[in-house]
């Protein structure tokens, strides 16, 4: 007997996204966000949002001049990423520093991202899908696990997190709950986003990642991401999520918290 499987949506209603005014960025490298959806970024950002990126891991791993200290590189994977940041206007960056491509695990960085929940009191936390079911790179599955773990259990408080203190100027000025998930790199979006207008400034913010592309590489990923987003419009016009009129788009899964535990 032939079979197929359904995926049972979530009764829960999708939240809208762009009501959130904290977001918690989560991301396994420095332009894992920015290349994924630095269009709903500049978009969130121009709608008021205040963002913060949290990179998991230190990115050495990645950097080609093989050549550099680590300390140098270190310290160029820093410059870009505040460079991609300002373009994009994002509120600052905060490093968790795992070592990249390394032995971490889902615990350690749950109890770090726990922290950061608590203290930065996001009212949207975006992040890598951990159930893409064709991703490789465990730093990404791990980040993702790590942050959606964290997103539902920063409010419960016999759950430990860590002594980390995020900057002052991150720190929230009081306690909210979070109403979005954002899911992205994701094979189930229910949510697209018209980023014709943005686009230009998602592939000004890449472009400073240089420090892990080549000029042909670089040049590779800046003519992919245009063409990926045109794709990503054209299965928004056919699921009847974008205007006919849009041409770029980036996609994500948006749940409420409530879907990520037990409850459909």
């Amino acid at each position: 007997m032939n079979s197929e499987f359904v995926e049972i949506a979530s009764m829960m209603p999708t939240p809208d996204i762009f009501s959130c005014k904290r977001v918690l960025a989560i991301q396994a490298h420095y332009d894992d966000i920015d290349i994924a959806i630095g269009g709903l970024i500049t978009k969130l950002v121009k709608n008021g949002a205040e963002i913060l990126y949290v990179t998991v891991t230190d990115d050495l791993a990645g950097v080609i001049d093989l050549t550099l200290s680590k300390e140098i590189a270190a310290s160029r994977l820093k410059n870009e990423a505040e460079k991609a940041a300002q373009i994009l206007g994002v509120l600052g960056i905060y490093n968790l520093n795992y070592p990249d491509a390394g032995d971490w695990s889902v615990y350690q960085a749950r109890r770090d991202l726990i922290t950061i929940v608590r203290q930065f009191q996001p009212d949207c936390v975006l992040t890598l899908d951990p159930w893409l079911n064709t991703e490789a790179h465990a730093d990404h599955y791990k980040s993702g696990f790590a942050a959606v773990e964290a997103t539902i259990l920063a409010d419960v408080l016999g759950v430990e997190g860590t002594d980390l203190h995020i900057p002052k100027e991150f720190l929230a000025n009081h306690k909210q709950e979070i109403q979005a998930v954002g899911l992205f790199n994701s094979s189930q979006a229910n949510t697209f986003v018209d980023i014709d207008q943005v686009l230009e400034t998602k592939l000004a913010a890449v472009s400073q990642y240089i420090s892990q592309f080549t000029v042909d590489s670089m040049a590779a990923m800046l003519g992919a991401l245009p063409k990926r987003s045109k794709y990503f419009a054209g299965i928004g016009h056919s699921v009847n999520k974008l205007s006919r009129e849009v041409t770029y788009s980036e996609c994500l899964k948006v749940l409420s918290p409530g879907a990520l535990h037990a409850a459909r």
